[in-house]
């Protein structure tokens, strides 16, 4: 008898809350059509209504956290301004964000080399090739081009689906065909799919930019002055960025003994097919319209070699490999600086920064092909293992 009356009172408590919130009996049960789901399902469109509405009239330096977006937009003008110049550098560099923060643009034009660097964080091979294409296509005419990267993005196709970086560097009138490109290299079904709906229709007509932007738009709902914050930022790291050729520091820090972005990866982890297909694609661009192409691997750290499994390392070895083959000049392989070179624990600070581009620049000059190390040095432990497990 208790327990009926338990459960008869549970059952008028459940009724009468879902009163209160417009669903009645049919929300109890679970019915479809009770006004508790109709309630729910028109926020839904109405936060989607108002969310499409302020990702249309809101410019999107309002929108995304700085400084990567502010980043992003600096770039887009950049390769605006070089298309306009038709310009024709003795070197143009694509690159990560280790690139970003280890080779001074500054520094490689004050030693007499005309340079134009378009790295960014996150940028993976593919989306330095779409950017290539990009800038070959409209007129840019360079006599070697770099590839700078870090061992992360021989492991990694970069984040090119995050709308403040490598997503948003995709275009120009190029753009269709960067997306062909991807929805043929992809591995996944449904990025694949993704990438061909792009290709025809645009990220706009697919949704797909309002659906990446979710995230962002709901922070600045929920905290609306966020909005000023973040486009004051983002503008300001525009014109930084910008003024300084795509040079920016992101960890400062006197030295790091943490693990990089490999830290990551199981020991097996493959080279992605993108980044092969886009390596050669690469190459093929410096054939068809006469620079050379060659590989930079920017440096871990000693904490870095000691710690994450020597496996990834021969991974990326035997890709390093693959590029002579596919008409691109490794420069390096993957190498070492102290711990105290580091500003945190992917990017070096301005002291490694200084010992990175001195290395690249004596490296350039004199076509060295010598495995690991820094120019002039002895291989390293890493490439010396992946030596003997071939």
């Amino acid at each position: 008898m208790s327990s009926s009356t338990s459960s008869s009172k549970a059952g008028s408590s459940d009724a009468r809350a879902a009163e209160d919130l417009g669903g009645g009996d049919d929300a109890v049960s679970g019915k479809r059509g009770g006004k508790g789901s109709r309630l729910f399902l028109i926020s839904m469109a109405a936060g989607l209504i108002a969310s499409a509405g302020i990702a249309t009239a809101l410019p999107e330096s309002w929108v995304h956290t700085p400084p990567e977006f502010g980043m992003a937009e600096a770039f887009e003008d950049h390769v605006t301004a070089a298309c306009a110049a038709k310009a024709a550098p003795d070197l143009l560099i694509i690159g990560d964000s280790r690139a970003v923060a280890g080779l001074s643009a500054q520094d490689i034009g004050k030693s007499g080399i005309s340079v134009e660097k378009f790295a960014l964080g996150g940028s993976g091979i593919f989306t330095g090739w779409a950017v290539l294409d990009r800038l070959v296509d409209c007129g840019v005419r360079p006599k070697s081009v770099v590839m700078a990267y870090g061992s992360v993005h021989v492991l990694d196709t970069g984040a090119m689906m995050d709308r403040t970086t490598n997503y948003d560097l995709l275009k120009g009138p190029r753009a269709s065909h960067a997306f062909a490109m991807a929805s043929e290299w992809e591995e996944s079904v449904f990025r694949r799919l993704a990438y061909k709906a792009m290709s025809i229709a645009g990220p706009e007509i697919t949704g797909v930019d309002l659906v990446l932007l979710q995230p962002a738009l709901r922070n600045i709902l929920e905290k609306p002055p966020t909005a000023i914050g973040n486009h004051l930022g983002n503008e300001a790291e525009r014109g930084r960025f910008l003024t300084q050729g795509g040079d920016r520091f992101y960890g400062q820090a006197n030295g790091t003994s943490e693990l990089p972005d490999e830290r990551i990866y199981a020991a097996d982890k493959a080279v992605p097919r993108i980044n092969r297909e886009a390596s050669t694609a690469i190459a093929d661009l410096g054939r068809m319209h006469g620079f050379n192409v060659v590989f930079y691997f920017l440096p871990i750290s000693e904490t870095a070699l000691a710690k994450l499994p020597p496996e990834l390392f021969k991974t990326v070895e035997a890709f390093r490999q693959e590029l002579e083959p596919m008409g691109i000049r490794p420069l390096n392989a993957v190498w070492t600086l102290p711990d105290a070179d580091f500003g945190d624990p992917s990017h070096v600070n301005a002291r490694g920064r200084a010992r990175v581009t001195e290395d690249f620049l004596a490296r350039f000059a004199a076509g060295d092909l010598a495995l690991g190390g820094r120019a002039g040095e002895p291989d390293d432990g890493v490439t010396l293992s992946a030596q003997e497990g071939e």
